[in-house]
């Protein structure tokens, strides 16, 4: 069954990107991104920070963010689901890090013949249609996405990232909230008054932490190999 949800972010987000290997990480506006062009590959690399700050590797909570059990927590990501509407989700003391490096992205073509392991069942819906020309991918136009080769032995630099969710509980919209938009039952006329505003429900219904054992705060170290092809667009 699949549900719609709404998402509520209440905090500081910070997202630095880089095209090529020139320049140095800073903001991009959207002019900047706009004018963005590329010949035959784009080598991309993203940074999103979120209630964080860099520590020697270590991630660490802006102070705003570690509050005394009890009080309202300004680092939330609040979810709202489709049925249960005015009912939320919230993640409080949310704070993380994502860094991908150098992800490679090139136009390819996909060879005229098939390879002894191609499988036509692979491309065919539920209903046994194929969702590209014959069940066959031969000759299309397709993304190549990889990573750099030829990395040493222990290097774990592709992604980077660290997660911490300190609580996590089900809020509901204020009570006393007013809903004066026919066209939007269930949003309230005040921001303050949306559940993932609210800190009514005390206990934990769950927590969680995505980090490395090398330290309380280190950063989860991935490495790719190989190659992604994405086609049928």
């Amino acid at each position: 069954m699949r549900r719609i949800i709404r998402i509520g972010v209440y905090g500081i987000v910070v997202m630095l990107a880089s095209v090529g290997s020139a320049d140095s990480m800073r903001a991009m506006n959207d002019y900047e991104l706009g004018e963005i062009t590329g010949q035959t590959a784009i080598q991309l690399s993203l940074r999103l920070h979120n209630n964080i700050e860099v520590r020697d590797d270590n991630h660490v909570a802006l102070s705003h963010c570690n509050t005394a059990p009890g009080t309202y927590n300004p680092c939330r990501l609040g979810m709202e689901f489709v049925d249960k509407e005015t009912n939320w989700l919230v993640m409080k003391e949310y704070y993380g890090y994502l860094n991908l490096t150098d992800i490679r992205l090139q136009g390819v073509v996909l060879p005229g013949s098939n390879t002894l392991y191609h499988d036509e069942d692979r491309f065919k819906r539920e209903d046994g249609s194929c969702m590209i020309t014959n069940c066959d991918p031969s000759g299309l136009v397709a993304i190549q996405m990889d990573y750099p080769s030829g990395k040493g032995e222990g290097e774990y630099l592709d992604m980077r990232t660290f997660m911490n969710v300190g609580r996590m509980t089900v809020e509901t919209n204020d009570p006393a909230a007013t809903y004066s938009d026919a066209s939007n039952p269930y949003t309230p006329d005040n921001l303050s008054d949306f559940g993932f505003m609210q800190e009514q429900n005390q206990g934990v219904a769950n927590a969680f932490r995505i980090s490395d054992s090398t330290g309380p705060n280190a950063n989860m170290q991935v490495r790719f190999d190989g190659r992604t092809l994405i086609y049928g667009f």
